[in-house]
């Protein structure tokens, strides 16, 4: 039998003394095994191959990897002893593209982080409901009959990106020069991913400089006139929040929204209990955010700090895998995982929690009820199995539904 990848002799890099060799294991996080498949097993395989909460692998560079999730959520919330510095591995490729306040550590992460907070408030999402709810009404309006779908590129992969159009004040039609989702930034080379990086920013880069010449009420127009420690914020510092704010507000909100939809294919009791109480939605929603983590970060050790007989040096890497404490063994009746009070780091947890987090939030949650009112009864296509892609953000690439038609029903959006 085939040892897993993990359980390979380590090579790329040689293991630094302070790392004890029961620790090693031979993990490339963007070569996991079965992440085609789906994303999240393998990484869930390694905590259970793992005798320590905390392995360390020659690839990318080399770098620890913790396998608890309560380490995950407290090691993402401690910025005094793990620096956002560089979030991404290996180091050289977080290194070229620098983003404001993602790669800040506070105080300078909060001058920004105050600008985000100020622009997506809860006005902000409620205000942008009628939207959300329009643009998931009509695209299962519009998929209802035919009996079946790819649900990704059919109906999610653009409710995100026409919702930033909206909240910017931007033609849909200008978006169509950005990259599509699920467009992989990595290939076989991570070096690639800043380019796609840089494609978003010089998109922006233009209509920031417009914005600050003739504001608006618009989102991009509030970042843009902001103030950073009572001065104004000058172009680059507005173009990579408003960076930020485009690039986690699109195929996160995707590929989640796949995930969940796959777990609800697979969940009748759970679906149909949905589909029948709207009003359980938002928990459900909340519970599943918790249960499919998809972004893997990192963060940079910034003191020598021991953890379980384990050493870490200051200027080791740590990467923050999406592992999550909900499984099936927590779930409700219905197969629905509990939601819990503990820290989870599916919005990323502490200073650096997603400034957007209750927006995408209520998107999921309008994109579900709008999904379920008209298409409450719908299964995986067998003949076409999920489609993914590990990575820095797991990906949904394909998901293939059917359904019968005359179970759907017609709903005149409100």
């Amino acid at each position: 039998m085939n040892e897993p990848m993990w359980a390979l002799e380590a090579r790329s890099v040689e293991p630094p003394p302070h790392v004890p060799p029961d620790c090693v294991f031979d993990v490339d996080l963007y070569r996991m095994p079965g992440s085609e498949r789906d994303f999240l097993a393998p990484w869930k395989a390694l905590q259970q191959a793992a005798r320590r909460p905390l392995v360390w692998t020659p690839r990318n560079g080399g770098h620890w990897i913790a396998l608890r999730p309560s380490d995950v959520a407290r090691i993402y919330a401690d910025h005094v002893n793990f620096s956002s510095r560089l979030t991404i591995v290996p180091r050289e490729w977080g290194e070229r593209f620098p983003l404001r306040p993602t790669t800040l550590d506070p105080p300078a992460h909060l001058l920004y982080r105050r600008v985000l907070t100020a622009v997506l408030t809860r006005t902000t999402t409620e205000r942008a409901e009628p939207h959300i709810r329009m643009l998931a009404a009509r695209a299962a309006e519009r998929l209802r009959l035919r009996g079946e779908c790819e649900l990704m590129a059919d109906f999610a992969a653009g409710i995100p990106l026409a919702l930033f159009a909206h909240l910017a004040n931007i033609p849909r039609s200008l978006t169509e020069s950005l990259p599509a989702y699920a467009d992989d930034p990595r290939a076989d080379d991570p070096s690639a991913a800043p380019p796609m990086m840089e494609r978003f920013a010089r998109f922006l880069r233009g209509i920031i400089a417009e914005r600050r010449a003739h504001p608006g009420e618009d989102l991009l127009s509030r970042i843009a006139t902001s103030t950073v420690e009572d001065r104004p914020i000058d172009e680059d510092e507005a173009v990579e929040l408003a960076t930020a704010v485009l690039t986690g507000s699109l195929d996160t909100v995707v590929s989640t929204w796949g995930l969940m939809i796959l777990h609800l294919a697979r969940t009748e009791a759970l679906r149909r209990r949905l589909a029948a109480d709207p009003s359980a939605i938002p928990g459900a929603i909340a519970a599943m955010l918790r249960r499919f983590p998809i972004m893997t970060k990192a963060r940079v050790v910034r003191h020598d700090q021991d953890l379980e007989g384990v050493r870490m040096r200051a200027g080791d890497m740590v990467v923050l895998p999406p592992l999550s404490d909900a499984d099936d063994a927590h779930g409700d009746e219905a197969g629905c995982p509990v939601a819990r009070r503990a820290p989870h780091s599916t919005f990323g947890n502490g200073v650096h929690r997603c400034p957007g987090a209750s927006l995408a939030q209520r998107e999921l949650e309008i994109m579900l009820e709008e999904w379920l009112a008209r298409v409450p009864e719908f299964a995986v296509d067998p003949r076409q199995a999920p489609r993914m892609r590990g990575g820095v953000l797991g990906t949904v690439l394909a998901l293939h539904l059917r359904w019968d038609p005359s179970s759907t029903r017609s709903v005149t959006p409100a």
